[in-house]
């Protein structure tokens, strides 16, 4: 340790200089809280995420493996709308498939009717 004020060399443990007399501070350096960075992202969940997932469940699904470590309300948010896309999608489907089945089998026996 050097001294503050003639800067000569004097253990580390001493209050004041040998050299000098000057008084020495032995009062640690604080460290600096940590800075807010204005730039960093701010973690919550989202209508607008969900929704997003919702419209393109494979977005969604990317936005919640990326997310899941660094902002997990947001990717919760991201695949549950993806989760929701996908089972409202499956059910349209099956829906969709019961009709035309449906309509298939009517058509088939009228016409079967009409040409017999």
């Amino acid at each position: 340790m050097f001294c503050k004020k003639c800067g000569k060399e004097i253990g580390d443990n001493e209050t004041y200089c040998t050299y000098c007399g000057a008084p020495q501070n032995d009062v640690p350096p604080q460290q600096a809280p940590p800075a807010y960075s204005a730039n960093a992202p701010v973690d919550g969940s989202s209508f607008g995420w969900a929704f997003l997932g919702f419209l393109i469940p494979l977005v969604g699904l990317i936005l919640f493996l990326v997310w899941k470590d660094t902002l997990p309300l947001r990717s919760k948010s991201c695949g549950k709308g993806a989760l929701v896309g996908v089972i409202l999608y499956v059910i349209f489907i099956i829906i969709s498939v019961a009709i035309g089945a449906c309509a298939a089998a009517s058509a088939y026996d009228y016409y079967a009717a009409v040409l017999l």
